[in-house]
């Protein structure tokens, strides 16, 4: 296993996420960075926004935030699994792991998981399904950090599967190539 520990990495670690972290840890519960924090440490960049997935549902995360009087805002995102806490004034936007049930290309019926590389598999881009331990470690299931190392931008699994899923995603696609994260080449056939 690939592991991080670099100063960008260990600046993440607020008081406010030790207290977060601390939480989740004594309630046994799984907390990861997601997505584009994880791309952008391995890219040697500090992330200008951190999202974290778990194996805690909102309930879960719910009870555990009143038992330990943290606030919670922002209660929009619940049904899709994402709880906000404010803590340290530092807001944490945590996800329960899901699978995408049924998608209308836009939104998403989903259903909570346990299961770290079923939550990787519904995502977009091979450089935004890894997570990173709060110890440092990479969990990366689809080669994602080779990618991000060759400057190439895929969909995970199928992409026309994963764009008819979320039509957002091929300007998440333009996007990532765009900022320098990839390459256009090889083209999608979509058609």
């Amino acid at each position: 296993m690939q592991q991080i520990d670099t100063l960008h990495f260990h600046t993440l670690f607020t008081d406010g996420l030790k207290c977060i972290a601390e939480l989740f840890v004594k309630n046994n519960h799984e907390l990861r960075i997601a997505g584009g924090a994880v791309r952008d440490l391995l890219n040697g960049k500090q992330p200008e926004d951190v999202d974290f997935a778990t194996t805690a549902t909102p309930d879960h995360m719910k009870e555990l935030f009143q038992t330990a009087g943290i606030r919670m805002i922002n209660n929009k995102g619940e049904k899709h699994g994402t709880i906000t806490a404010r803590v340290h004034n530092q807001n944490f936007e945590i996800t329960t792991l899901r699978i995408d049930v049924a998608t209308d290309g836009r939104h998403a019926e989903v259903q909570f998981t346990t299961d770290w590389q079923t939550d990787a598999e519904r995502r977009d881009l091979t450089i935004n399904s890894m997570f990173l331990g709060l110890d440092g470690t990479l969990y990366d299931y689809f080669n994602g950090y080779e990618d991000l190392k060759k400057k190439k931008v895929r969909f995970v699994g199928d992409p026309s599967q994963r764009i008819q899923e979320d039509y957002l995603r091929i300007m998440r696609y333009f996007r990532s190539t765009s900022t320098g994260a990839g390459d256009l080449a090889p083209m999608l056939n979509l058609c």
